[in-house]
């Protein structure tokens, strides 16, 4: 069982960074392929105001929901605006790419090549649960996976902004002609992402460290749980995530740590071929 909570809370990282993808493709329509690095990013920030600082854990996770909001709200105004009014939106992935690498390459310049730690708020003892040793973190990183997924699953089905991103993304010319304020629905769609990436700073970076080398590891293995769940499903990012986790802790228990990449490439290769929008994907949504 030790094994499994393992998995399940190394899945729930993965399950988060697949939500925030789906919230740009979901309320936005576009994939952000530099939401790993605003991950990143907040881990680090929390690093510094928690660790460099001595400020109370609360304060990263407030300072980095309205820093990473900001943010990635700066990249829609120019990394990806600037790329739909010319039409041309098969180069968002080379400008969310640029801001990936911009992002990166800051975090290089300022805190270095060095792996950062921060202690859980939550308390560092392991519990005996179902039978297997399970961290605090570990605990806390599965209930939020699961909370945010279910959270925003019901947002975008029942709230009017909701349901208003939601249409403008599968039709924007008809949402336009309805009212809808298209560009600013897709800004408040990589505000909230990013906010999610912010706030997460505290509770993911005890698990995963702070560490630039993380940044393209989050990238490709969110994307793959985001694939395997399905594109525009927050509750499929939920299962792809936790499935991703556990595929990649027995592989590594029983197999080795180089199999894991090799057979979750694998499943996500026979998931799209059998199901090309992923397990609980929506057909009319674009996927990248």
């Amino acid at each position: 069982m030790t094994i499994v909570w393992a998995g399940l809370s190394l899945g729930a990282v993965y399950a988060l960074i697949a939500i925030g993808y789906n919230i740009t493709m979901t309320f936005g329509g576009v994939f952000n392929l530099a939401h790993g690095a605003f991950v990143v990013l907040s881990a680090f920030f929390s690093w510094f105001i928690i660790v460099d600082q001595g400020w109370p854990w609360w304060t990263a996770a407030l300072l980095g929901l309205a820093g990473g909001a900001l943010l990635a709200g700066i990249e829609e105004l120019v990394a990806v605006r600037p790329v739909l009014r010319r039409e041309n939106g098969h180069a968002l992935l080379v400008t969310t790419v640029g801001a990936f690498v911009v992002i990166e390459g800051i975090l290089m310049a300022t805190w270095g090549e060095e792996p950062k730690s921060i202690p859980f708020f939550g308390g560092q003892e392991a519990l005996t649960l179902l039978g297997g040793r399970v961290a605090r973190v570990d605990l806390w990183l599965i209930a939020v996976a699961v909370a945010a997924g279910v959270g925003l699953h019901l947002f975008s089905r029942r709230s009017l902004w909701g349901l208003a991103a939601r249409g403008a993304t599968t039709d924007p010319e008809a949402a336009k002609l309805r009212g809808i304020d298209v560009a600013a629905l897709r800004t408040g769609s990589f505000g909230l992402a990013g906010a999610l990436a912010g706030l997460l700073g505290p509770l993911m970076t005890p698990k995963t460290g702070a560490s630039v080398s993380i940044a393209i590891t989050l990238t490709v293995f969110g994307f793959v749980a985001l694939a395997v769940g399905g594109f525009g499903n927050f509750l499929g990012s939920i299962v792809g995530g936790l499935v991703i986790g556990l595929v990649q802790s027995y592989s590594s228990r029983y197999l080795g740590v180089e199999y894991p990449p090799l057979l979750l490439f694998a499943l996500l290769l026979a998931v799209l071929v059998v199901r090309p929008t992923g397990l609980f994907g929506q057909r009319g949504l674009r996927a990248v």
